[in-house]
């Protein structure tokens, strides 16, 4: 998945949270706030733009100066944006309590503290390990906002519970990817293209054991615009582990 970035695209991330359920494997969604300048409105996974603190330098991120450091960055993101946006922390430490959740969640959304001094000040730990890469999408060009897209898979740790921002977010829900792609289809719920395509691929998985142990490689992926019979497809390649590789362009939500 090592491919050159696009000048043209702001580098992002997403996390899929996982967790095991009596109905089946569930992922956290949000709802984003119907006022965001991008995929206002949907539902989406917890994620947003890679910001310059998101380093990988500090103690707190043991084993992050290993990696690539596009990715290494983009880890960080995604478990800074899980931790604003719902509350979550896929970091190692003691108890975080509710009040001090509640103080540094709008500090480290407003950039007055970097998430790795936040770890540190809560004695917590990111591990490179919580976060698995899962695939990284481009979106084609011409569209009004682009990101260079990373998205990850993570286990919701013991003991963390999800509570929307209600800024960003104003909805965080479990729910079974299958469910989410028959709300979508009924027309409850507005889902991005990226979005549908990796519920499809989620609900293939009953467990978190079985997601985590899927062994097709992280794929890139770049949607393509194809001829289709009714009219034109928003498409992605075949056999890189989608079961949902096209929707008609005029039905796509693109922003």
């Amino acid at each position: 998945m090592n491919r050159e970035g696009d000048p043209g695209a702001q580098a992002a991330a997403t996390v899929i949270i996982a967790r095991d359920s009596s109905e089946g494997l569930q992922v956290l969604v949000i709802e984003r706030a119907a006022g965001m300048g991008f995929a206002g409105g949907a539902i989406a996974f917890p994620g947003g733009k890679v910001d310059a603190s998101d380093g990988a330098s500090a103690a707190a991120l043991a084993g992050f100066a290993s990696l690539d450091p596009a990715d290494a960055a983009c880890r960080v993101a995604a478990a800074r944006e899980a931790f604003e946006e719902t509350g979550i922390l896929l970091s190692a430490g003691p108890p975080v309590a509710e009040a001090t959740r509640a103080q540094l969640r709008p500090e480290s959304d407003s950039h007055r503290i970097g998430f790795a001094d936040l770890l540190a000040k809560i004695g917590h730990v990111l591990s490179p390990a919580a976060l698995k890469p899962f695939s990284r999408w481009m979106p084609p060009e011409g569209l009004h906002k682009r990101f260079d897209t990373r998205f990850y898979l993570a286990t919701c740790p013991p003991g963390e519970a999800h509570q929307a921002d209600g800024t960003e977010a104003v909805l965080a829900r479990w729910a079974l990817p299958s469910g989410l792609l028959a709300e979508a289809d009924a027309g409850g719920i507005s889902l991005l293209f990226p979005t549908r395509c990796h519920l499809a691929r989620l609900a293939q998985f009953a467990t978190v054991t079985a997601l985590m142990a899927d062994a097709t490689a992280p794929a890139f992926v770049q949607p393509r615009i194809e001829p289709g019979e009714s009219g034109p497809l928003l498409t992605i390649p075949e056999g890189i582990g989608y079961p949902c590789t096209s929707e008609s362009l005029a039905a796509v939500r693109r922003q």
